[in-house]
């Protein structure tokens, strides 16, 4: 655990030898899925949802059982949540990679589902990002990376907007995860100075190692205008946050800036606030076959905000999508391998049932 322990304490910043590869990746390569065909969809045109980070996770199971090689990141797993929304946004992906080591089948998913991957910027002299993912039958889970952590690792995970090329700079909508030890903040501002970047979907990736201070706090809840940590990663924000109720935890979060808290209780379920129109809802979680709890909280917010940034989306309706999405994600290992045209009949189906359970919440 120590690698994985040092690589969050790390700042966002990219590194120094990171920056340099990356430019001169750019300037002299194409991103590495532009070797592959994809269709025209793909190359051109406006971005709806673009996430960040790509990790080849290599799972092990409580009953010992391993499935090796499979597409991870909160990027693709966002992504295939946003794919379920009726509206099909555009999609789009940005992450450093390795030059020739990024397994063709993960590839091969992105651009079979049209995902823009202009943004895979290949990285000399490091691999893709490999890591193992644990799961205990509690369903604990634990990563563990494959490579050495380091500031050069961190900086692919999520690539400098500077380094990002035109499209992805163009997206409307951007989700992605942040060390709420040190968040963003430089990201944030690029993309909040960007003039088609409408909407900000943060999402911590760990839970605080120690109570924040009230400066960090206002920081990191007022980053995006979607804030949506799990239950457990709020609560180690505070002290006292394990005495805390769901909706003191909220009111917490809002007081110090958050726009949209969206909750996520895994079994309990999530609960969305909107602070701006004191609207607050909550959802209980759909029957499911669970398989795999990897990446259901991104699934759960590419959901979310491909209802909420796509013009008259609501709330209500973003909090049901991504309790859909999130349960369509637990009943598979990985990303889900078939078209995402297969799935699009039962997430109606699985909508129209969430939002019947959707309740008014207050804080």
């Amino acid at each position: 655990m120590r690698a994985f322990e040092s690589l969050v304490a790390h700042g966002a910043t990219c590194s120094p030898r990171i920056a340099r590869e990356c430019i001169r990746s750019v300037s002299r390569t194409q991103p590495v899925a532009r070797r592959a065909s994809r269709s025209s969809s793909v190359t051109s045109g406006s971005i709806d949802v673009l996430s960040l980070t790509l990790i080849v996770d290599d799972l092990v199971f409580a009953n010992g059982e391993t499935k090796m090689g499979v597409l991870g990141g909160g990027g693709p797993q966002t992504l295939f949540g946003a794919a379920l929304h009726p509206r099909t946004p555009s999609l789009g992906l940005v992450a450093g990679v390795g030059e020739n080591d990024c397994p063709k089948e993960c590839l091969q998913w992105l651009t079979e589902r049209g995902i823009n991957t202009s943004g895979l910027i290949p990285i000399v002299g490091m691999p893709t990002p490999r890591a193992w993912q644990i799961t205990e039958y509690d369903g604990r889970r634990t990563q563990v990376w494959r490579l050495d952590a380091s500031d050069d690792l961190y900086s692919m995970l999520r690539p400098r907007f500077d380094l990002w090329p035109e499209q992805a700079r163009g997206a409307i909508a951007v989700h992605f995860g942040v060390n709420p030890m040190r968040p963003d903040v430089e990201l944030v501002r690029a993309l909040r100075d960007a003039p088609s970047c409408s909407m900000i979907s943060i999402e911590p990736f760990t839970h605080a190692t120690r109570p924040l201070t009230d400066n960090d706090l206002e920081v990191l809840c007022s980053l995006g205008d979607v804030f949506s940590p799990n239950e457990y990663e709020a609560r180690s924000f505070w002290s006292d946050g394990n005495s805390l109720s769901v909706s003191e935890l909220i009111e917490r979060m809002v007081n110090k800036g958050a726009k949209v808290v969206c909750l996520r209780r895994g079994s309990k379920g999530a609960i969305v606030y909107d602070a701006r129109t004191k609207e607050g809802y909550e959802c209980a979680p759909l029957s499911a076959n669970v398989i795999d709890e990897t990446g259901c909280g991104n699934a759960f917010c590419g959901g979310f905000i491909a209802e909420l940034s796509g013009g008259g989306g609501t709330v209500r309706d973003a909090l049901a999508w991504g309790t859909v999405a999130a349960s369509i994600m637990l009943e598979h290992v990985g990303v889900p391998m078939e078209p995402i045209a297969t799935h699009r009949e039962e997430a109606q189906k699985r909508f129209a049932k969430a939002r019947q359970s959707v309740k008014p919440f207050e804080v």
